[in-house]
């Protein structure tokens, strides 16, 4: 896929690896525009970046569908929609998930993710072209112990991504989804994992996620393990 000119609406990308993603977007010419709840941290991104940028709440589908309002209004065309903002809950068995904490996991990791196809649907198939990304997790793959909250989020988006697929096959919609190992980002900042320096740099996954998408066939599934070979 050629990136240059591309409009492109990442979420959860003030910082972390959507923040990386989008710096790479744009060092291949592509505009990108970022978006997420944080207010400050958003404006920060966009100045070092010199990205568009949206306040947004993944958690409501009003701010989402402002967001999809807001591109296609400026811009004229959405080609590419990430869902990538995201979120973890401190690792524990079953039987002491905090329920609140339980549902507002979902409510950013896998909601968040269906309000973003939802918008990015109908705008690509008003303009009969575009991809979709959903950024998921090797945790999306295989159920581990103590992640079961995380795991189950994640199992939701693959369950998603692939319906999705089949809902679009004869159009010139594309769904994409990518499945990184631990990376090294606060999403683990309420318990950080003891062996978090084994974890791979968002800067190396991004770059997997950029080469993927300029292959001439991209992978529709990229499992990216650690470490990085």
């Amino acid at each position: 896929m050629n990136l240059k000119d591309k409009i492109i609406v990442i979420t959860g990308s003030s910082q972390g690896f959507g923040q990386a993603l989008a710096k790479l977007f744009i060092s291949e010419g592509a505009k990108v525009i970022i978006s997420s709840h944080d207010k400050n941290n958003l404006k920060s991104a966009a100045k070092d970046l010199l990205a568009d940028y949206f306040l947004t709440d993944v958690t409501s589908p009003k701010d989402m569908k402002k967001l999809g309002e807001y591109v296609f209004k400026k811009y004229g065309v959405i080609d590419f929609w990430v869902n990538n903002a995201g979120m973890q809950i401190v690792p524990s068995l079953v039987e002491n998930i905090d329920i609140k904490k339980l549902r507002y996991l979902f409510e950013v990791n896998f909601f968040g993710y269906f309000y973003g196809c939802q918008t990015a649907l109908a705008y690509m198939k008003k303009q009969g072209k575009g991809v979709i990304i959903n950024i998921n997790s090797t945790a999306g793959l295989e159920g581990k112990s103590e992640i079961a909250a995380y795991s189950s989020s994640k199992f939701a988006i693959k369950g998603l991504t692939e319906s999705i697929r089949r809902e679009i096959q004869n159009s010139n919609i594309q769904i994409l989804g990518v499945f990184p190992g631990g990376m090294k980002t606060d999403i683990y900042k309420e318990k950080y994992p003891s062996d978090l320096d084994q974890y791979m740099e968002v800067e190396s996954v991004a770059k997997k996620v950029i080469d993927n998408l300029k292959s001439n066939n991209p992978e529709i599934d990229l499992i990216i393990k650690r470490p990085i070979k």
